[in-house]
């Protein structure tokens, strides 16, 4: 007995469930070679074929078959309905001629609809005398030849037949079936049907590929001898089989730098605008295959900075060439939106293509076992049943075909069984130890927010009983982990799952408005907000950054921000305690929901130098309770929890259970902040509250800092009126934040004494540190100067750039070593996400410095205090505490191997901070970042300035 995944209806055989299961995933794959239309089951393409491609007439008899007789359709003979066997409907039927029996036709009782269609359309056609025909006509084209690294065609595999075999890899083969595709204004041109050819909807991002068409031959000749490919213009299908990893396409290492940003604009110029589709972000299209390579006079940056390459991990050039258009790290010349070629297509491709292979995964089996895991984290997820496997599986595949559909342009197309066929296939997800593995990343690498996972442990087999939510949730804790993997097919799994719950979750809550308010699909919007802004790629970034409004206002708009009665229970009262425990634990969820929320904003409002978009007097639900009930596992350790914090007993009054000081708002906790008053707490703040109140800190820091750049440096008002913001106001306020920051800093350190294992101390510092900066310095500013915004190339410019960029020059530099210093000092799988932009900021900021240093007129420090390694030294360190105050010493970057790097030197700070990157954990994100610093270095040619500036006057001499 076998039972269906969706429903749990039974059957007695396995062929009758796989018959079942494409009722409820809407996949179709067996397909008609005639008219390219799909059906779930065989039987039922049999009968279209037999229909309408093979029943010429109505009344003439098909091959080895009966006549139809009025349109009547045949059915069973009379002996195997009898024997109530099957029957193949001919005449005699095979049954009956091994038994010697006399068979005896059976037709239906109605007219089948189907033979009249049958009827009419035989009609149709004999009225115009042309028959059906699939070959399409091939315009003459020039023969050009197309560079033959796209794809390996094996020459001879050349056949007459339409179906062609083409040899893709040494193991794989795909099927390419000819279709016409219809232009407006060009003449007709002919692809395969798993070719890479768009309609004029969906225009090619890059210039036309001409010689396609001697390439391609529907006309008995499809294959030149000469190795040309396919146009990649339209994008909008892939061949399935395409293997990413081989050789077939070239994949570009993350220390190959990107072509100049001129050169990718005239890649994409003759794109015209592309509309987009339902749940996802189109502006233009693209491939798996490599941007870079379509045109080849693009030629490689030089790098100059010598750096390992063996541990990263390969990238599609595509993916690369999106990062210029970036909403953080924009150090070098952005492209935008409007000339960004789409990525989304490639991760859902390759996911598919990908999870198909058995030995896909072995690269993962191979990290897993080199994972030195403790029993924490071996007993933080439910080992998975075959059971639940399998209907991940087929949850799996059901999302990823509606946002294949989606971005292959199949959404409101009626001819689109017709223009755009598709081989579709089932998917293979990693072993049951290696999604297990994935979950057990995401429990330990969200350890720096509050846990949303009861008791600790995450148990799969009872998420996925649950609602399309849940099982979205399992799914998106799944691309987590991965994400957290340093390897090509974690990154495929990770991306191609981020973009398929995307879809999915913004389906279901069109489909169903109450899921606005919905605790599950808010975190799953949480995880996918998160899992985007920092996934490294273009479009994920921004749709999560735009997305992040629509979400917090469901937060609101459920009341989920709202003030609420304290749920500490009292002894005397006869409520039950189970009761008591799941009423809390609803609750408790709810409001960690709210406050991951509110540092998520506080982190993307950070990295991203725009204002957070919470405000703090709206945040007045309770803050969560302590971890130890949270773990609790069951309601008598959590009422034994209860006491112990607490001191609930029977005879306290149940009146001092509800004061707002066991349970305060984010709210309450910044008022008493403000007003001295956080000793009448009963307990002192944890990590995760102190980390909270950062955020309104740096809400007042950045709307002083939008201020400040308003005020000109040259013009004033002539006669300021009374109570007038001036820039003098403003800075005093500003000042007065900075005093906030240095009473926060104080209460940070004292926990940090107390709790010096504690990991989220270090993270709340390097936010602290981060925060500063933005005090002391003017980051948008710094990173136009480093894309030459402006800069007339004067070193007159260069110090007045400088003014701008960074206001105390000891500070600045203090807290940037200090950023360098907590995050090293991390273990490389356990820091946050954003680290590696965290080291991008306090790199940019350092090198604008040192740029600054090139100009001879600059004020030269007394160099006779020795070195001091900035990230190595503790705040608390006496040459630094001198340097700050006299400007003493000299000022060094500590490399691994023991070497420093001057801060007078722009190309050292760069090397030091690449080499930082690439002792951490490879991610698509710090990869990026960085490739954008060994592009800045070859961007600005400053080695040679340095040596030059002897003999060059300051006012006539430039950096260009």
């Amino acid at each position: 007995m076998v039972f269906c995944a969706y429903c749990g209806k039974s059957f007695t055989r396995k062929e009758h469930l796989e018959r079942h299961i494409p009722s409820h995933t809407n996949v179709k794959p067996h397909r008609c070679s005639a008219c390219q239309l799909s059906f779930a089951r065989r039987d039922l393409l049999q009968r279209h074929h037999s229909t309408y491609h093979e029943a010429r007439d109505p009344m003439e008899p098909l091959p080895g078959g009966v006549p139809t007789v009025a349109g009547r359709t045949p059915i069973a003979c009379l002996n195997c309905a009898q024997a109530k066997t099957g029957c193949d409907k001919r005449v005699p039927c095979a049954r009956c001629a091994d038994k010697n029996l006399e068979c005896q036709a059976r037709f239906a009782r109605r007219s089948s609809k189907a033979a009249l269609r049958a009827a009419q359309a035989n009609a149709a056609m004999s009225n115009t005398h042309n028959p059906v025909s699939l070959t399409p006509q091939v315009s003459p084209t020039p023969a050009n030849t197309v560079n033959p690294a796209f794809m390996d065609i094996d020459q001879s595999a050349v056949k007459q037949d339409p179906t062609i075999k083409t040899s893709m890899s040494p193991d794989n083969t795909i099927t390419l079936d000819p279709r016409i595709q219809q232009h407006e204004n060009s003449p007709k041109k002919n692809s395969p049907a798993n070719s890479q050819m768009g309609s004029d909807d969906f225009p090619s991002p890059h210039p036309r590929l001409e010689g396609f068409d001697e390439f391609i031959h529907l006309n008995n000749d499809f294959i030149t001898h000469e190795p040309n490919y396919p146009d990649m213009g339209g994008w909008t299908d892939y061949p399935l089989e395409i293997d990413i990893y081989t050789q077939n396409i070239p994949l570009a290492h993350a220390d190959v730098t990107m072509p100049t940003f001129a050169e990718l604009s005239d890649i994409s110029s003759n794109s015209e605008h592309m509309s987009s589709s339902r749940g996802s972000i189109h502006t233009r299209s693209t491939s798996i295959m490599s941007t870079g390579d379509f045109d080849p006079s693009i030629k490689p940056v030089d790098v100059t900075l010598n750096t390992p390459t063996e541990t990263l991990v390969p990238e599609f050039e595509v993916v690369i060439a999106a990062e210029a258009a970036w909403p953080l790290a924009r150090c070098n010349p952005p492209i935008f939106s409007g000339t960004c070629p789409r990525t989304a297509i490639v991760h859902l491709e390759c996911l598919e293509q990908k999870s198909r292979h058995e030995g896909t995964w072995s690269a993962l089996e191979q990290h897993l076992e080199q994972v030195d895991w403790d029993a924490t984290d071996l007993a933080s997820v439910i080992p998975m049943t075959s059971r639940t496997r399998d209907k991940m599986l087929a949850i799996t595949q059901t999302f990823l075909h509606k946002a294949l559909e989606i971005h292959r342009g199949g959404v409101n197309n009626p001819t689109k069984i017709y223009t755009r066929p598709r081989l579709l296939s089932f998917l293979v997800l990693p072993p049951s130890k290696i999604l297990e593995y994935f979950l057990r990343s995401y429990v330990r690498n969200l350890s720096f927010f509050y846990s949303l996972v009861s008791a600790g442990c995450v148990d799969p087999n009872e998420m996925l009983q649950n609602n399309q939510a849940a099982a979205l949730l399992v799914l998106l804790m799944i691309a987590q982990g991965a994400s957290a993997i340093p390897t090509a097919e974690a990154r495929a799994l990770s991306a191609g799952l981020i973009e398929t719950c995307r879809i999915s979750l913004f389906d279901i809550i069109e489909k169903d408005i109450e899921m606005c308010a919905d605790p599950t699909a808010l975190r799953c919007a949480l995880l996918f907000t998160l899992l985007g802004a920092w996934s490294g790629d273009k479009w994920l970034m921004d749709i999560a950054m735009g997305q992040r409004g629509m979400y917090l206002s469901m937060l609101k708009h459920a009341g989920m921000f709202e003030s609420q009665p304290s749920m500490i229970p009292s002894f005397s009262n006869s409520t039950n305690a189970e009761l008591q425990w799941r009423s809390w634990l609803h609750r408790e969820s709810q409001n960690r929901l709210v406050y991951n929320w509110v540092l998520v904003d506080q982190e993307l409002s950070l990295f991203h130098d725009i204002a957070p978009m919470l405000s703090t007097s709206d945040l007045c639900s309770p803050l969560p309770g302590p971890e130890l009930l949270w773990m609790s596992a069951n309601a008598d350790q959590w009422m034994a929890a209860m006491q112990s914090i607490y001191g609930c007993t029977a005879n306290l009054n149940p009146q001092l259970l509800t004061t707002p000081t066991l349970t305060p708002s984010l709210y309450d906790i910044f008022q008493d902040f403000l007003h001295d008053n956080l000793a009448r707490r009963q307990a002192s703040l944890t990590a995760h509250q102190l980390r909270l109140l950062l955020h309104p800190l740096q809400s007042l820091l950045c709307h002083l800092r939008q201020m400040l750049s308003c005020f000109s440096d040259v013009l004033s008002a002539r006669r300021p009126a009374p109570r007038t913001v001036t820039k003098a106001s403003t800075m005093t306020r500003l000042e007065e934040v900075q005093s906030l920051l240095q009473k926060w800093y104080e209460l940070t350190i004292n926990y940090y004494k107390a709790n010096p294992t504690c990991p989220i101390t270090k993270t709340n510092l390097v936010l602290y540190h981060l925060i500063s900066l933005n005090a002391i310095t003017h980051f948008p500013e710094i990173e136009r100067l480093a894309r030459r915004e402006g800069f007339d190339g004067t070193y007159w410019d260069l110090s007045l750039r400088h003014k701008r960029c960074i206001y105390q020059r000891e500070e600045a530099i203090f807290h940037c070593g200090q950023v360098y210093r907590l995050l090293r000092s991390m273990p490389r799988d356990r820091r946050p996400s954003w680290w590696s932009a965290g080291v991008y900021r306090a790199t940019l900021i350092l090198w604008t410095d040192s740029l600054s240093q090139l100009d001879p007129n600059f004020p030269k420090r007394d160099e006779s205090g020795g070195s001091i390694a900035i990230d190595q030294v503790t705040p608390d360190d006496q040459a630094l505490i001198a340097y700050m105050w006299n400007s003493n010493g000299v000022l060094v970057l500590t490399n691994r191997d023991g070497s420093t790097a001057g801060l007078d030197k722009p190309t050292e700070i760069l090397e030091y901070a690449v080499k930082t990157l690439e002792d951490g954990v490879s991610s698509r994100l710090s990869d990026g970042i960085r490739r954008k610093l060994i592009t800045l270095g070859n961007n600005w040619h400053t080695d040679g300035l340095s040596s030059a500036t002897a003999t060059v006057q300051a006012p006539a001499t430039t950096l260009c």
